[in-house]
């Protein structure tokens, strides 16, 4: 079960992983195209510590390969989960302090992020000639992860939830509403705004 930090679990270490988004995070939506994710197929538990190191891994590849202005790298998933260990003494004399499998309920450990079948791990945008670039951090970043994950290249636009062979007619007609790194479709609804009144 779920294991979370509060208050009646406390004393719980900071996660190894501190920032979630990577590279030009700022930039607008229609400067990056193109978008890989990379998607677990298990259902398991990934350290903060694994995350950690699949993040330098894949901004390691990129800045070298391409600049750091041209991708933005997103960490899909955020470690909650408290691991617990149950601590052995090893010096001499121990058996006298120890109870062995009583009462072993262990005390806080680290941190993992719990993982469903067919969940986005990273997220990568960027643009189209650096494909095969972008491709191949994501690959050296899964390595860090145990069990399987897969490469899937997005059709939408970037981290957007529209598809690229609309993305450019829609902007165009205007129908197409922007909030800074992604972007929705406006809605023929409510007050009529400058905003949807093309929808």
């Amino acid at each position: 079960k779920p294991y979370p930090k509060s208050r009646f679990n406390r004393g719980v270490p900071d996660a190894k992983i501190r920032t979630y988004d990577l590279g030009s995070k700022k930039k607008h939506v229609d400067e990056f195209p193109l978008a890989i994710h990379c998607v677990s197929q298990e259902l398991e538990q990934i350290s903060s510590e694994a995350l950690e190191a699949a993040r330098i891994q894949a901004n390691k590849y990129m800045v070298k390969n391409a600049n750091k202005e041209s991708f933005h790298l997103r960490i899909r998933v955020h470690p909650f989960h408290v691991l617990r260990v149950n601590k052995m003494l090893s010096c001499a004399g121990a058996d006298r302090l120890q109870t062995g499998m009583r009462q072993s309920w262990g005390k806080p450990y680290g941190l993992a992020a719990r993982v469903r079948i067919g969940q986005i791990l990273l997220s990568l945008r960027t643009l189209n000639r650096l494909k095969d670039t972008a491709h191949e951090a994501l690959r050296r970043a899964k390595f860090k992860f145990s069990g399987r994950q897969v490469l899937v290249h997005s059709k939408y636009w970037g981290f957007t939830k529209i598809l690229k062979d609309e993305y450019e007619d829609l902007r165009s007609e205007g129908k197409i509403e922007t909030r800074g790194t992604h972007a929705v479709r406006a809605k023929p609804k409510g007050k009529i705004t400058e905003r949807n009144c093309r929808a």
